[in-house]
């Protein structure tokens, strides 16, 4: 048997979903998953500028990313992607060793897309890589490889 990205995964580690107003969305996930609002984490901080912002919400086992656009050529760009500023962006898989995934997934013709073309980029101790959605089906799917 072949080798597949499956045996790379590890679980997911967060669904993003785009909202058109973050704050709306963390209320929204407290009143219907029961959510406690004070263990959302906010990225950037509170007072941060930034082109978009981030909340980090759990719902059981799972780990939403809320997205917000707040500069108006983002919020423009975002509008057009198929889920628009209301839905499913994207899955995040968390992988055990981004380099061989990487290179099983090139073998089958799925590159590096969205906002990392150039591949995987480095923060702290996570790597990630978006994957363009021409290659994997119309999916967008960031994979994270963490070190402990």
């Amino acid at each position: 048997m072949s080798a597949t990205l499956q045996q790379y995964l590890l679980g997911i580690q967060h669904v993003g979903h785009v909202v058109s107003d973050l704050d709306e969305a963390v209320a929204n996930f407290s009143r219907v998953y029961g959510s406690d609002p004070e263990g959302v984490r906010w990225e950037p901080p509170a007072g941060v500028s930034s082109p978009s912002r981030f909340a980090f919400v759990r719902v059981g086992d799972t780990e939403f990313e809320l997205i917000e656009a707040t500069d108006p050529q983002l919020r423009e760009v975002i509008e057009r992607y198929p889920s628009g500023l209301g839905g499913l962006n994207h899955i995040a898989w968390r992988v055990s060793d981004m380099t061989a995934a990487m290179a099983l997934l090139a073998d089958q013709g799925i590159v590096p897309g969205h906002v990392t073309p150039d591949g995987p980029v480095s923060f702290g101790n996570k790597k990630l890589v978006y994957l363009d959605p021409s290659t994997t089906g119309g999916l967008l799917l960031e994979l994270i490889e963490i070190s402990e």
